[in-house]
């Protein structure tokens, strides 16, 4: 099968490969907030994220920390955000502020109400700057508005200050280490579903077109220097090499995020996407199986693209699917859902 019928073959199973990664997430509806962030450890003990504690006595009233204390013994966010806006609007400049807005913003992202989200994330960051949970959330929460430059700021920053944290001597080694992975993962996904959102991005700039009636041959039939005819194509091909470097860049990462949490069903969702764009179809394969093993809302569109791939890369059969299912389910019971490695076999499928 040429690539021509591939590419019909992609848009028949949806907008998870077709489309900008906006509208796959439209298409998903509630799901990709659910995947994208790791569950708050609700310990309160790790302090891996940098939210200063506010010293009592400078509350302004004894209600304030009354209150604050009723926030933090509330454990259901939606008989908790209520109280949180109350608080916020209550207690405009309380020195609590930082930690109040970092609950509202995981209780909202657990309620999937990403535009609240993402207000309360904004004004954590404000306060708190480098509160690493936070700032792998909003990295993710920004490529979803069209802003992956951000995203890759955000992620970042989040990285680095990962890399100069140092674990209090009161915490559990193990449980602090889980939760440095996480978050590692997170912020490396972070990054490499923003280079796929430049690549989307990149793609569908609009390519400038040549005057009517001018061709490379020049005015009046004559032929054109060859420097001056490479400026001339640059924009183009540029383009192309910058969407391109978005895209290996977005592999590397996604790819990077499966070494510290290889369980992840939005890593291998994207990454499948990214492998499907390199033409890396056994990659592809690969990642969306595990993508659709996996608890998710990413589940039935890994499959139908899972489907789709193998049928167009092995006759329009499904023969051996059930092995390769069989043989992803075990990786992923061992802790081992890292992709496969790139093979020479990586290409365009030939003809039928």
């Amino acid at each position: 099968m040429n690539l021509r019928a591939f590419s019909v073959g992609l848009l028949l199973v949806g907008a998870g490969l077709t489309a900008t990664l906006t509208e796959c997430h439209q298409d998903l509806g509630a799901a990709p907030l659910e995947s994208q962030a790791p569950p708050s450890s609700g310990s309160g003990k790790l302090r891996i994220y940098d939210v200063p504690e506010p010293v009592e006595e400078l509350a302004q009233d004894p209600g304030e920390r009354e209150e604050f204390l009723r926030l933090q013994q509330t454990g259901e966010p939606a008989q908790r955000t209520p109280l949180i806006e109350t608080f916020v609007q209550k207690y405009p400049e309380s020195k609590y502020l930082g930690q109040v807005h970092h609950m509202a913003t995981l209780d909202y992202r657990s309620l999937n109400q990403p535009e609240k989200m993402f207000e309360h994330g904004q004004e954590t960051l404000r306060h708190s700057p480098d509160n690493i949970p936070i700032l792998a959330l909003m990295a993710l929460a920004h490529s979803d508005k069209g802003d992956p430059d951000r995203s890759i700021q955000l992620a970042s920053r989040a990285l680095g200050r990962l890399q100069k944290i140092v674990r209090p001597a009161n915490t559990d080694p193990q449980q602090w280490e889980a939760e440095y992975r996480q978050y590692t993962a997170q912020s490396l996904a972070g990054l490499g579903h923003a280079y796929l959102v430049k690549y989307e991005m990149e793609r569908q700039t609009p390519k400038k077109a040549s005057p009517a009636g001018e061709s490379s041959a020049g005015p009046a039939g004559a032929e054109t220097d060859p420097d001056q005819a490479k400026a001339q194509e640059s924009p183009s091909a540029g383009s192309s090499r910058l969407a391109t470097l978005h895209l290996a860049r977005a592999f590397g990462y996604l790819t990077k995020s499966l070494i510290e949490e290889p369980r992840s069903q939005f890593v291998h969702f994207h990454l499948g996407v990214v492998s499907t764009r390199l033409k890396r179809f056994p990659q592809a394969i690969d990642a969306f199986a595990r993508a659709s093993l996996l608890e998710g809302g990413y589940r039935e569109i890994s499959r139908r693209n899972l489907e789709s791939l193998y049928r167009i890369t092995h006759q329009n059969s499904l023969d051996g699917l059930q092995d390769l299912l069989a043989q992803a389910r075990v990786d992923l019971a061992g802790g081992n859902g890292k992709p496969a490695p790139v093979t020479e076999e990586s290409g365009e499928p030939g003809p039928e």
